[in-house]
């Protein structure tokens, strides 16, 4: 992961909304909403979070 991010910038004290990240930089060009940014700004983007397990039966 160190490859792929730069930095994760927090916000100082912890929100209500359970949103703690402010900003993630990225050391090289990823694909977002069909243009490539090194930075993502998250402080006030509406953004979906999505989690899965995976697992060996």
């Amino acid at each position: 992961m160190k490859a792929f991010i730069e930095r994760i910038e927090l916000f100082p004290e912890k929100r209500k909304d359970g949103c703690w990240i402010t900003k993630i930089v990225f050391n090289l060009p990823v694909p977002v909403n069909g243009e490539e940014v090194k930075e993502l700004p998250l402080e006030n983007e509406t953004m979906l979070e999505t989690v899965c397990l995976l697992e060996r039966a």
